[in-house]
């Protein structure tokens, strides 16, 4: 029997109990996919983050991610507390400069991953896919019957998009429906296999703070996540969403936007998103946040 070191981090949060917690294997060598997800079942958080060294010249390590019931792709808030859990424990070289770069080798390529210690917080920033858009061509009477919510409840000034990722975002025309709504997670676990989707962002811009652009939440039956409290790609993709609707301003340069979610669920939590573009095209996007550890831990295998 093997020891690992593992931590449970609320991400996307500087307060604990918030945010979206998220266990870190921090070496996770020698272990196999099974035991991965075996342990990820036994966490039981939305996501279960392995760190790796780096097989190749072509990365600083390697990050896999985990649900309860399968590995995923891209994973926001596992992949800040997997660097915030890094600092604590001076890991790769976090001990020896307040800031610095890494190239992660993840299934979704070469994620660039900054870390930047500011007092006694470690902010964690990393690139994600600029993501493409379709739009939803199933029936929306259908979306809103596995949400219990009225279809008038719908923002018509704004489209129902499928991302690149499977992602459908659902526009609300304010909060109060988006906060009340009681969803029928098997139904919609349903729905969501049907149509090939990784989730459902219902969101709106109608938010709890002034400085934030939309107010969302998260959920991915299919995933084994009901709702997940503050979903760091998810967010990422939605700050592209809002800039190409013209919700965001900038036609060139750095272009901030702050996201909220959580809050219903009583786990609030805020992604600062920043778009590069150029004459009105996003360049790039990368997504950014806090992180807190909340338990230490020896896992046995």
């Amino acid at each position: 029997m093997k020891t690992y070191q593992i931590k449970h981090v609320d991400a996307f949060t500087d307060r604990a109990f918030t945010g979206n917690p998220a266990a870190v294997v921090l070496d996770a060598s020698g272990l196999d996919d099974e035991q991965m997800q075996l342990i990820a079942r036994e966490m039981n958080l939305p996501e279960t983050a392995f760190v790796l060294p780096a097989q190749d010249g072509s990365c600083d390590l390697e990050l896999r991610w985990f649900t309860p019931t399968k590995e995923v792709d891209l994973c926001g808030h596992g992949t800040v507390a997997t660097f915030h859990a890094l600092a604590e424990e001076k890991m790769f070289g976090l001990g020896e400069q307040p800031n610095k770069q890494f190239r992660v080798k993840t299934r979704s390529g070469i994620l660039p991953v900054s870390v930047e210690r500011r007092g006694e917080k470690t902010m964690v920033k990393f690139g994600v896919p600029v993501p493409k858009f379709e739009k939803f061509d199933g029936q929306i009477s259908d979306l809103f019957a596995t949400l219990s919510v009225p279809v008038e409840q719908l923002d018509r000034t704004l489209p129902v998009l499928i991302s690149s990722s499977r992602y459908l975002y659902l526009p609300f025309v304010n909060r109060e429906p988006l906060l009340k709504m009681s969803p029928d997670f098997q139904s919609l676990k349903q729905l969501t296999l049907r149509r090939g989707l990784a989730g459902v962002c219902v969101f709106t811009t109608e938010t709890k703070h002034p400085t934030s652009a939309a107010h969302s939440r998260f959920f991915a039956p299919a995933l084994g996540i009901d709702e997940d409290p503050v979903t760091g790609s998810a967010q990422g993709e939605l700050a592209c969403y809002l800039y190409l609707q013209k919700r965001v301003s900038g036609e060139n340069g750095a272009i901030p936007v702050t996201l909220e979610q959580g809050y219903v669920i009583n786990r609030g939590g805020r992604v600062w998103a920043e778009l590069v573009v150029e004459n009105g095209a996003i360049q790039s996007a990368s997504i950014s946040g806090y992180a807190i550890t909340v338990l230490n831990g020896n896992l046995l295998v």
